[in-house]
């Protein structure tokens, strides 16, 4: 893909950040001004009931998932059609590893909306790219460190965004016992 704004050398920006945000909009639409996405919701959130008022779970399922595989099937072939096309080289700041656990780690930050995601994503990508081996002087900080501490970083934001959704899990629960 073509490089739009900075040295080709270093990684520039492609086009495809272009085709992330239009997807992200996609999204969006699908989602919250759809009837599909309000059946997909709601199977989400409770498909017991969303059985008992007419909507098809197991298709719903499969629906979620298609759409899942469309957009992670564009990703990659975005990642593919990258940077001189470097995807599985052995490298230091080579993430197709990774792919899978930063995706959930930016759909847990973004509480799953389309802005949310974004945002948490552009945060990733901003921790990857300062943390590759081209950014970091080998003399101050090595560059096989800098992987790790990635890592690191994005299991921390996972367990803290977890923890929160345990604590109002905890909190509801006291709330309705006193309640009743």
């Amino acid at each position: 893909m073509p490089i739009f704004w900075g040295p080709k050398l270093l990684q520039g920006l492609s086009i495809a950040i272009f085709i992330a945000v239009a997807m992200l909009v996609v999204y969006w639409l699908i989602i919250n001004r759809s009837t599909l996405g309000f059946e997909v919701r709601a199977v989400g959130f409770n498909p017991d009931a969303a059985r008992y008022s007419g909507i098809s779970v197991a298709r719903n399922y499969f629906l979620a998932m298609a759409i899942a595989g469309a957009f992670a099937g564009l990703a990659g072939a975005c990642d593919v059609l990258g940077w001189r096309y470097n995807l599985g080289q052995l490298d230091v700041t080579n993430t197709s590893g990774q792919i899978g656990f930063i995706g959930l780690a930016a759909a847990l930050l973004g509480r799953n909306t389309a802005l949310g995601v974004g945002a948490a994503s552009l945060l990733f990508g901003a921790l990857l790219t300062g943390t590759s081996g081209r950014q970091l002087d080998p003399s101050i900080f090595r560059p096989d460190l800098a992987g790790n501490l990635t890592t690191i970083i994005q299991g921390l934001v996972i367990l803290f965004v977890g923890l929160n959704l345990g604590g109002v899990a905890v909190w509801w629960r006291k709330r309705r016992g006193k309640a009743a």
